[in-house]
């Protein structure tokens, strides 16, 4: 439906409303109805109690019958205030007896029956009760006008239905702000629900959603979302030990395959064999490093210098770059940049950037490290560029540009993805064809740490 919202909360006020709409429109049509229905009995009731009581005080005599009224009753219809006159009549018609002003209502319209009867004529209201005496039939006739100062029960219904009416409607009005109330207790306990388990991730695994203040409705849900993120935990924390074990037991038999291949008589041979095991070297480290990151995720932060954190990184691979043929250069500011995170997780991303720069370009490249005051570490190369229409893709795992110079595994920016990842950082790639890369790592500074943000 067009106008049908996809909002529960927006369904279940808009129905109410509709049904406010209804109740108010019928509920007081139908009270009305019993209203009148009811004021009809009593007055019926009342008036037949008076006409009993009339009978009863007719008494027969030579001349006609005669009527002896109880003095509270003759003094009801002593007047014409509210259209109150009895009459006694027989079968013809004739009046045998009368209070006074009997001739201002249509009492003739009553009917002649063998049993009490109700009627109506005009505005009056009334009742004709038969009495026998002696051998005669007569009628004792009762009547009333609903539109008299005395006859209140039609005020009464009206006043009662301009009062209920703003009662009722406000009732009903309030109906929607109290469900609206309800709902939002709902709404607020599934927000922060759905925010706990938005800010769980891979290395959080841990935290749980709290199902205390949830409804009984939603407490299910969040129970089996707690139950499957403990058997993901469950399930990284396998892998990881996989990975682990898998790296462990391949860095022995390549240890031993490195010394056996040095006995390779043939030169080229030898080369392209310490090739070979230098590219598997390269992937089990990755392997290993990619284990420990899943282990180490979890791990307190600390403060920590980003320039000594390059600093350190550089001296470290400085020699396996020069000898490569590449230069690589550091410009950092003269003072400390504080940012917070995991120094090993931090190095091991800026490692792999380094390497990177280094292995897939040609010998010759200026790589160069820039430190900014805001927390970001670039790495820079004049190389050929990321063959990818975008370069981000980079950052995926098992991603390869160029199958002939990648190490085989594609590991690499994805695992410094990963740790930009655990550190809530940015990981940006900027590259063209022809024209170098840049690689930056936005990291989180330091509480109370300055500086000017940049573009990354």
């Amino acid at each position: 439906m067009k106008f049908w919202p996809r909002s529960l909360i927006a369904r279940i006020l808009l129905l109410e409303l509709g049904a406010i709409a209804i109740a108010a429109v019928a509920l007081p049509m139908l009270l009305t109805s019993f209203l009148r229905t009811e004021a009809n009995r009593y007055e019926r009731r009342i008036l037949g109690e008076q006409a009993r009581a009339i009978a009863h005080g007719i008494s027969g005599g030579a001349s006609g019958p005669a009527v002896r009224l109880d003095p509270t009753l003759a003094h009801l219809y002593a007047s014409p205030y509210d259209g109150r006159a009895f009459v006694v009549a027989d079968a013809g018609g004739r009046t045998l007896a009368a209070s006074p002003y009997a001739d201002l209502v249509p009492w003739r319209d009553a009917p002649r029956a063998a049993a009490q009867a109700a009627f109506r004529a005009g505005a009056f209201v009334g009742i004709s009760q038969p009495v026998r005496v002696g051998t005669r039939r007569v009628w004792v006739i009762v009547t009333q006008d609903r539109t008299g100062p005395g006859a209140i029960l039609d005020d009464v219904v009206h006043g009662f239905i301009r009062r209920y009416d703003p009662v009722l409607v406000s009732i009903l009005l309030l109906l929607p702000l109290i469900n609206s109330a309800l709902i939002a207790r709902l709404f607020f306990a599934v927000r922060d629900a759905s925010r706990q388990a938005q800010a769980i991730g891979p290395h959080n695994l841990d935290v749980r959603i709290e199902e205390a203040g949830l409804p009984l409705e939603v407490a299910p849900l969040a129970h089996a979302t707690n139950d499957l993120l403990a058997r993901l935990q469950a399930s990284f924390r396998n892998q990881s030990e996989f990975v682990a074990n898998v790296a462990h037991e391949l860095r022995t038999p390549l240890t031993v395959h490195r010394v056996e291949l040095e006995a390779v008589d043939d030169p080229a041979l030898r080369a392209r064999l310490r090739q070979s095991a230098e590219r598997l070297g390269h992937v089990v480290a990755q392997l290993q490093d990619l284990a420990t990151l899943e282990v180490m995720a979890d791990d307190r932060f600390e403060t920590f210098d980003a320039r000594l954190l390059v600093q350190e990184t550089v001296g470290l691979h400085a020699p396996q770059i020069l000898a490569a043929g590449d230069t690589i250069g550091v410009d950092a500011p003269a003072a400390p940049v504080l940012v917070r995170g995991n120094p090993v997780l931090a190095g091991l991303a800026l490692a792999n950037l380094v390497t990177n720069a280094s292995r897939h370009t040609p010998p010759g490249t200026a790589i160069e490290i820039l430190v900014a005051p805001d927390g970001v570490m670039l790495v820079r190369d004049d190389g050929p560029g990321i063959a990818a229409s975008n370069p981000q893709d980079a950052t995926e795992r098992y991603w390869r540009a160029d199958h002939q110079r990648s190490d085989g595994a594609g590991l690499g920016l994805s695992i410094v993805r990963r740790i930009m990842e655990v550190h809530k950082g940015r990981l940006t790639v900027q590259s063209r064809p022809g024209e170098g890369t840049c690689v930056s790592l936005r990291f989180p500074l330091a509480p109370g740490a300055g500086g000017i943000t940049s573009p990354s």
